[in-house]
């Protein structure tokens, strides 16, 4: 059965890429309910942009968060105000479109999630910051050995799921490790989950919010592996981490 979708964009500092982005969900949705801009006070003024934007087309929403900033928080706060009967989230700096958006679609309707995968059989990595690619990978065998999920690409972010499930599942984290949260959560509470191969590129335009910062890099890394273990620990109480 067919269902309205709603999409979630989080951004901030993505002035390069929003317009791009919501003209080819815009064309490639069939079912859009709403483009869910959610906006971390961008420094670039891309919650401006999207203000102008949304002025012309009514399916176009933006949430402007002033003191806020995160990336879990701003997919959560776009989730809760959404109306679809499924949400689908994913960066603004997403440049495998229009081809996986169709592949992802085209499944979610035989699956509670579907995840775009770089580990699926037909994905890939072709971002050219190799040192990111490589640790992607290792982090992923890691984090599947010990959380023995079915699911191979835990960070992905790329995510079509049916509504009912954040009646039992939010989303919460520091930063891209919430999809780790949330994709071990739903595989253990029985949810159907698919992924779909798709080969990742590097941002087109603008920067990477961790590219060229070690610092940064190796402390999210950090995050991530901790994640993997609190989830393993605490496996029957996930309220509790």
């Amino acid at each position: 059965m067919d269902e309205n979708i709603s999409v979630v964009i989080p951004t901030y500092n993505e002035r390069d890429n929003i317009e791009d982005i919501i003209g080819i969900i815009s064309k490639e949705v069939r079912l859009l309910e709403e483009i869910i801009i959610v906006d971390d006070n961008s420094a670039d003024m891309t919650w401006q942009l999207v203000d102008k934007m949304a002025r012309d087309n009514p399916k176009i929403k933006l949430i402007r968060r002033i003191n806020k900033k995160g990336l879990p928080e701003a997919i959560w706060e776009g989730i809760l105000a959404s109306k679809g009967k499924r949400v689908l989230w994913l960066d603004a700096d997403f440049f495998a479109l229009p081809f996986t958006l169709t592949k992802l679609l085209e499944r979610s309707s035989d699956y509670d999630i579907t995840v775009a995968s770089r580990y699926a059989d037909g994905g890939g990595d072709e971002r050219k910051e190799r040192i990111r690619v490589m640790a992607s990978r290792l982090f992923n065998k890691l984090a599947k050995f010990i959380l023995r999920t079915e699911v191979r690409d835990l960070t992905s972010g790329y995510i079509v799921a049916k509504r009912e499930i954040f009646d039992r599942i939010n989303i919460s984290g520091i930063y891209g490790e919430y999809c780790v949260r949330f994709l071990y959560e739903a595989e253990r509470k029985n949810f159907k989950i698919k992924e779909v191969p798709y080969v990742c590129l590097s941002k087109q335009k603008g920067n990477s919010k961790t590219a060229g910062n070690i610092f940064l890099f190796i402390k999210y890394c950090l995050i991530y592996i901790l994640t993997v273990f609190k989830l393993k620990l605490f496996k029957n109480a996930p309220e509790h981490y």
